[in-house]
């Protein structure tokens, strides 16, 4: 799956450059916090800027159920350490969802308030992270696209000069 989509990635007509900021920037939403939004996002922002979609979904999908759950805890780990937080759920936190009561009203309020505490260090280390990758992203990818484009043209010239001995 992966690797489709890296060859389709390589296979896009797009100039480097553009290809590797649609990239970078689905890398940038798979890090935001907008969990369940990201395909939504990814296609808003395709469509605005006129982004290849390929590209950017491919950098999107970077976020996929074998990743997520390693993603969140990053993200969570790295907001709570910044924010000078232990990265441990409060107790009230547990309790909630120990014992939950989802048929009152006063246990929508208690999970509203209680899950601040978990939302607040997750959405600031998944920005972090957003801004983080998807800068370090752009370049790797733009590297690694021209030099595969350098390798094309090789070989196409190759194929063109053992053509034309041939005749």
């Amino acid at each position: 799956m992966v690797s489709a989509a890296l060859r389709r990635l390589l296979a896009i007509d797009d100039p480097p450059e553009r290809t590797a900021l649609a990239f970078s920037i689905g890398v940038f939403i798979t890090f935001s916090p907008f969990l369940g939004l990201h395909t939504i996002i990814a296609t808003i922002l395709a469509l605005l800027f006129r982004l290849n979609k390929i590209a950017i979904y491919t950098g999107t999908y970077i976020n996929n159920p074998l990743t997520l759950v390693p993603i969140i805890v990053v993200s969570y780990g790295l907001g709570a350490l910044i924010l000078g937080r232990s990265p441990q759920i409060p107790p009230e936190g547990i309790e909630l969802l120990k014992n939950p009561h989802p048929l009152t009203g006063s246990y929508y309020r208690q999970l509203f308030t209680s899950s601040w505490y978990l939302v607040e260090p997750f959405a600031l280390g998944g920005a972090l992270l957003s801004v983080v990758c998807s800068l370090v992203s752009y370049p790797l990818t733009l590297r690694w696209l021209r030099e595969h484009r350098r390798k094309k043209a090789e070989k196409r010239k190759l194929a063109e000069e053992s053509a034309a001995v041939d005749d």
